[in-house]
């Protein structure tokens, strides 16, 4: 076990024999952390600033995490997962297996990617948000540039496996990007687009639960594993937030 005298573990967590922990980390109680992880990771980029990893979170193996970050509580991080700079992850996030966080981003409670995900630096995902398989979001508009122009997803969205969201655009509260999409425009609150070209289709109503007349979305109506029990308030607060009357 390879751990920094300079980092401070809270009671019950677990750290694997070959996992390395760098200087000026802070492991909160009850994480743990798989083989062949390194957390705090250094560059030249980083600050001496710390590596904060909160209560009862879980970093599966191989994952690189580096310094100058925060993992919030109760958040699951997958296998080969790796996360830069200037990351600030809410409570109660999940990403998956081999995907990729590019720093200088925030990612809001509860929101879930799942594998081979890969968000540009300076990408804003607020909270309860999907992003399926081999979605990206980039953030270079002439690459290769130094300009850096990040997307933003507004909370209770869904992005579907493998579409791209093109730099600096913006996907709105409650809206829904269909599977192999080129997103190449802002897509407004509560709407579905779709396609490469990439189309607006509507109000996200025209979704229906399969073999019925009733809307599919909101999601929370019909899915709330390992969501809080007040879930409905936080989207009606969050909805009157973002939609006006």
């Amino acid at each position: 076990m390879n751990i920094s005298k300079k980092t401070k573990i809270g009671k019950n967590s677990i750290i694997a024999d070959t996992a390395k922990i760098f200087d000026n980390v802070v492991i909160g109680d009850n994480v743990f952390i798989g083989d062949f992880c390194s957390i705090g990771f250094k560059n030249k980029i980083t600050s001496k600033d710390k590596l904060i990893i909160k209560k009862n979170t879980i970093i599966n193996s191989h994952s690189i995490i580096h310094q100058n970050s925060s993992i919030g509580e109760n958040s699951i991080i997958g296998h080969h997962v790796l996360i830069r700079e200037k990351t600030l992850i809410q409570n109660n996030v999940q990403i998956g297996s081999y995907s990729d966080i590019e720093g200088d981003t925030k990612i809001e409670s509860y929101t879930k990617l799942h594998s081979n995900v890969h968000i540009g630096q300076h990408s804003l995902i607020m909270s309860y948000c999907w992003l399926f398989p081999y979605v990206i979001l980039t953030n270079d508009p002439i690459p290769p540039s130094n300009i850096r122009a990040g997307v933003v997803v507004e909370p209770f969205s869904i992005i579907c496996t493998r579409s791209t969201i093109l730099p600096g655009k913006k996907i709105g509260f409650g809206s829904f990007v269909g599977a192999n999409s080129l997103v190449n425009c802002d897509l407004k609150n509560e709407t579905i687009g779709s396609g490469n070209p990439f189309k607006i289709r509507g109000n996200i109503n025209l979704i229906k639960i399969p073999n019925t007349k009733k809307n599919a979305y909101p999601w929370i109506e019909r899915y709330k594993k390992d969501y809080p029990q007040n879930i409905k308030n936080e989207y009606s607060l969050l909805r009157k937030k973002y939609i006006k009357s």
